[in-house]
């Protein structure tokens, strides 16, 4: 078993720097809507950083133990994929291990200069060569911990000062910072190949990136380089048509067969059902959800929801209907109250676990952000008793409507008609649909990414048919 040490504790430091490069901690709201053609998608909200300046003449030192501020969205299943095959590679590691041995991953936990360059050079297969080695670096900042990975990036052109004489590890990282260190590492040059400061750009040309990362969008967190690095070992390199796991095997990192077992999907897909340690659960009318639970399947009414944060009841959150028609209600008591209609799913956002964080840039002004951590909750509809109907981890989808997210590369999904879940139907995708659709030897339908989009795909039974939506990014 694979387990970090200590030098993955997640930290925030304030620091004061007199550097003209970009700032490492200016995020604002990241929030992806996509409609299109009457199709309703998922809205996505992975966190939020809200800003606010007042002056201030000195330098301000600790903030806070960032190991200790709980997660701000539960990982996709991308990510989770993504890091489940670099782990087995030992390319990727936990933070630490559940009960059961599995690897924790922590991975809506915010990355920080110094997570990543571990990230990196074990992504390198570099991390024996880097801890047996004597680096000579310039940076004052670095723990004798951090000192072999930092030397090793800095002596092999992967990473640089935040000043001169700073490295600055405990820093947020930015995704285009992430991206430059990996396209670093597979032979590009930043100032030539690519612009640091839209290095997506770059990784989109070369297929590293498939678009997801801009100037808008300045929440990253450990998913993302779990998804980047994933991506990145099936990146050509630089003047070449060896990938970086083709370098990889043949100096020896790992075996063929050990990538081929870790990056194979395999013949019946299942879509996880547990997101990678929840700490905000949910009691409906007194009735505690599963941990992993995120969609509550019900009929019409009106319901009290009490949220438990690490098991404990807490007043200090705020509560706002995000998607589909109802509406949510605070109570000064620790609940809130749902009112459900049920005429389409009812998607709820708890926002919880506000927290000041402080720097000081190099006019001397001092910037104050308020995070806030994210948990979501979706009252859904039933089954219905006639006609066609899809369910997706307690999420029911209709005829007509369309449904998919930006993350999960591919939905495993149970058909339903007239209230019975049917396994002897068929399945037609639209032509130059961006997935392919078929039914798995569970019965169960598999609707597998090829590319970015929307289109319909019918599903048959018994002589009757019915139309669906999927959106794909």
């Amino acid at each position: 078993m694979r387990v970090d040490t200590g030098t993955e504790l997640y930290t925030i430091v304030s620091v004061l720097t007199d550097s003209l490069r970009e700032k490492e901690m200016f995020y604002a709201d990241d929030n992806r809507r996509f409609a299109d053609n009457m199709l309703l998608f998922i809205y996505i909200k992975t966190g939020e950083l809200a800003m606010k300046k007042r002056l201030l003449c000195m330098i301000l030192t600790l903030v806070m133990i960032f190991a200790l501020v709980p997660s701000a969205a539960a990982a996709s299943n991308e990510a989770t994929e993504a890091a489940e095959a670099l782990y087995e590679l030992g390319l990727f590691k936990g933070t630490g291990t559940n009960p059961d041995g599995t690897p924790i991953f922590d991975l809506d936990k915010t990355p920080t200069r110094n997570q990543a360059i571990i990230m990196l050079v074990r992504l390198l297969g570099k991390e024996e060569e880097a801890l047996a080695g004597t680096w000579e670096i310039p940076f004052t900042d670095v723990s004798d911990a951090m000192r072999p990975y930092i030397g090793y990036a800095y002596a092999n052109g992967l990473t640089n000062g935040y000043t001169a004489t700073t490295y600055c590890g405990t820093n947020p990282i930015k995704s285009n910072q992430y991206i430059t260190f990996v396209l670093r590492a597979l032979g590009y040059a930043s100032g030539e190949d690519f612009k640091v400061s839209t290095a997506w750009e770059f990784s989109d040309k070369i297929g590293l990136t498939d678009g997801r990362y801009h100037a808008g969008n300045t929440t990253f967190l450990r998913s993302d380089t779990a998804i980047i690095s994933r991506g990145a070992i099936d990146t050509k390199q630089k003047d070449s048509e060896e990938t970086l796991a083709e370098k990889l095997i043949e100096n020896q990192v790992f075996t063929k067969e050990a990538y081929e077992k870790a990056t194979t999907v395999p013949e019946v897909l299942r879509e996880p059902s547990a997101p990678d340690g929840p700490d905000v659960t949910f009691a409906v009318d007194g009735v505690m959800l599963p941990d992993w639970d995120w969609d509550y399947q019900t009929d019409a009414g009106s319901y009290i929801v009490t949220p438990y944060w690490d098991g404990s009841t807490f007043t200090d959150f705020e509560v706002e209907v995000e998607n589909g028609k109802g509406s949510v209600t605070k109570n000064g008591d620790g609940t809130f109250t749902v009112n459900f209609p049920a005429e389409e799913n009812l998607d709820i956002t708890l926002w919880y676990n506000f927290i000041a964080h402080t720097e000081i840039d190099e006019n001397g002004e001092e910037n104050t952000e308020i995070s806030r951590t994210k948990r979501s909750l979706t009252f859904a509809t039933p089954v219905p008793d006639s006609g066609f109907a899809l369910s997706r981890k307690g999420m029911t989808h209709l005829p007509g409507r369309g449904f998919g997210d930006n993350f999960s590369p591919y939905f495993v999904l149970d058909v339903y008609y007239n209230g019975k879940r049917i396994d002897n139907y068929t399945v037609t995708a639209a032509a130059n649909a961006p997935f392919t659709a078929s039914v798995q030897a569970d019965g169960t339908l598999l609707l597998l990414k090829t590319g970015r989009g929307h289109a319909q795909f019918t599903i048959s039974y018994q002589g009757q048919s019915a139309d669906f939506g999927l959106f794909v990014s």
